[in-house]
């Protein structure tokens, strides 16, 4: 049975979808991705997925530079406003695909050398599970980059508390520590994070081992 605040996410992001480029939320959003990407430092050699894609506005930022992008997002609202967009925009190196990460990833070991995760890991109900996956999608050398609010400032910590009563699909801000410690132990090195926005908002990023377990 789908856990409940899988159901609510897909819900909450479906109403979202026809307006989710246009308001201001959305475009601070934007300003988020494109950190995110840039700490990827994407080259025309990377496949790059992004997971929880929204609309896709990432995908045709990445499509750019990347020589293919991916998208998952669990709501058919974002996916086919994300398809929209991209077969205006001309792309052709795109794909996006609706599933969710409640389980196994639908995509083969080592499919991508980068992926990116913005404003989204909060709502996954298996975080361990999903870095787990994260590792087993990325071939050695790949690079991740999650970007979440960061549990540890007051303000968010006080934000977690009231949405995990108030919102169905909040699981929970993570802290870079703790997506830190879920990294490594699922294979990466050099982690590292930097904060924004008087550190109430952290990207987390790393690299997979080339070699070993």
């Amino acid at each position: 049975m789908e856990d409940t605040r899988t159901t609510a996410a897909r819900e909450h992001f479906d109403r979202w979808s026809e307006t989710y480029e246009q308001d201001s939320a959305a475009r601070w959003l934007r300003e988020i991705q494109t950190q995110a990407l840039a700490a990827l430092a994407l080259s025309g050699d990377d496949v790059l997925l992004d997971l929880a894609c929204g609309t896709g506005a990432a995908v045709r930022d990445a499509a750019k530079t990347a020589s293919r992008v991916v998208g998952l997002d669990l709501s058919p609202g974002m996916i086919a406003q994300a398809r929209e967009r991209a077969e205006a925009a001309g792309l052709t190196n795109v794909e996006f695909q609706v599933g969710d990460v409640s389980g196994q990833l639908p995509f083969a070991d080592g499919a991508f050398t980068a992926l990116v995760c913005t404003t989204a890991f909060h709502h996954f109900p298996r975080p361990r599970e999903t870095i787990e996956e994260i590792s087993r999608v990325l071939a050695r050398g790949g690079r991740v980059v999650i970007a979440d609010a960061n549990r540890r400032h007051p303000a968010v910590f006080t934000l977690d508390l009231v949405l995990r009563v108030a919102q169905g699909s909040h699981v929970g801000f993570r802290s870079p520590a703790q997506l830190m410690h879920d990294l490594c132990a699922a294979g990466f090195a050099r982690v590292s994070f930097c904060t924004i926005k008087w550190r109430s908002y952290a990207f987390v990023r790393g690299e997979k081992a080339r070699s070993g377990g």
